[in-house]
């Protein structure tokens, strides 16, 4: 079971002062009802979709109000002000503003949910989660405890309760799964995309097929559900809406592809600034500067992050950044790779160079490892897949600000 120390470590959870003499049965209780919330949240989590999609505010209101109640139950308490003060709102504000809190809203919740497993594993596995028979080669060991850890951060994989128990070799057959998936995946994204665009259905079936198969294999279960949902649809759904869903599935695999490529590798992701902890960044706002040499998308951009806490700085060049940070200090660098004069991974390594500590994400269309690597190496510690998604990108950010 979870004990104090580790709870008491959940920022999102205001537990000073009440579970330090908390009986062992209460809490057991209490433990429960943090599990109780991990595992309905998916469940909750659509059902609020699905209400804002269709403008449904009664549902919303609804669903919204029950994640309140789970959250003043587990002591969620600011987060539980915050959906009250914004259920209060609702059917009053823009359809747009709606949406905008409620993507923060939903990704808090994902992170504090994240959080809660961490510690559910970190008590149940106190030696890191690493398989038996792990120590047997220096340095081995570690290297292994930290994929294992990053590989369960990684929410499409279903690994919780598996990827603890596996041998050595279990392991191993794992991980090579995982290379082969993002080995491959360039070469089916340009197939299904030829596909596609050829109108071939039988060729586009069997890319999709390959890659349901390999999905399943890899625990990413519920991408391997929605891919198996999409083949079945084939020929009865029009080309438009099919493109469409490929465009957003292509972008959730490249992601998925990234995640799986970063949890091998070793970055110097920095740690809060001991001045100004996470939860003040959020309160007061989280200072972003972005560098991307095309106008729309940082007009897009501008767009996905209005109406949220965060102070947005955007400049069109490595140059014009360098230049911002002879007097700023962001907390988060979102940066282009591909730009003309200086490239993003120039940039990055004269960012690092001048001083500035705050974590530098990459905004990228290519999960090809070579680029990966080579921006890993300039100071990249994590990246997004353009167009960008805005779940994404605001966990991406919460998450380098912990």
């Amino acid at each position: 079971m979870i004990n104090r120390e580790k709870l008491l470590a959940i920022s999102e959870l205001s537990l000073a002062g009440k579970i330090e003499n908390m009986e062992e049965s209460k809490l057991a209780n209490f433990v429960q009802l943090l599990n109780s919330f991990v595992d309905n949240l998916q469940t909750q989590k659509k059902k609020i979709k699905d209400a804002l999609i269709e403008k449904n505010y009664e549902a919303l209101t609804k669903n919204l109000t029950l994640v309140r109640d789970q959250l003043a139950k587990i002591y969620a308490e600011e987060m539980a002000q915050d959906c009250t003060k914004h259920i209060g709102w609702i059917g009053n504000e823009k359809h747009e503003k709606i949406e905008a809190w409620l993507d923060y809203f939903l990704s808090s919740l994902a992170l504090l949910a994240a959080d809660i497993q961490k510690a559910q594993r970190q008590a149940d596995d106190p030696a890191g989660g690493a398989p038996a028979g792990a120590a047997n080669q220096d340095g081995d060991t570690n290297s292994k405890k930290d994929t294992i850890e990053r590989l369960l951060d990684i929410s499409e994989l279903k690994l919780a309760g598996k990827i603890e128990k596996m041998g050595d070799d279990e392991l191993d057959k794992y991980l090579q799964l995982l290379n082969t998936f993002t080995e491959n995946f360039p070469e089916q994204e340009e197939a299904i995309n030829d596909a596609l665009k050829n109108k071939d259905n039988d060729a586009f079936i069997k890319k999709l097929s390959e890659i349901k198969d390999i999905l399943e294999k890899i625990y990413a279960e519920e991408m391997a559900q929605d891919c198996a949902k999409q083949i079945s649809s084939i020929g009865t759904t029009s080309p438009e809406k099919t493109e469409a869903y490929m465009h957003y599935f292509l972008s959730s695999l490249s992601m998925l592809s990234i995640d799986i490529q970063m949890a091998g590798q070793k970055t110097d992701a920095p740690a809060p600034s001991p001045e100004k902890n996470p939860e003040d960044k959020l309160r007061t706002g989280i200072r972003i500067l972005a560098v991307d040499d095309t106008a729309f998308f940082l007009t897009i951009l501008k767009k996905i992050l209005s109406d949220t806490r965060y102070i947005l700085t955007c400049v069109s060049s490595g140059r014009d950044a360098l230049k911002y940070l002879e007097k700023h200090q962001p907390d988060i660098f979102l940066l282009d790779i591909e730009m003309p004069g200086m490239d993003g991974y120039e940039l990055a390594v004269k960012i690092k160079e001048s001083g500035q500590k705050a974590p530098i994400i990459f905004l990228t269309g290519n999960a090809k490892k070579e680029h990966l690597a080579k921006a890993v190496k300039s100071g990249a510690v994590d990246f997004i897949i353009k167009p960008i998604n805005k779940d994404v990108l605001i966990t991406k950010i919460h998450k380098y600000l912990r």
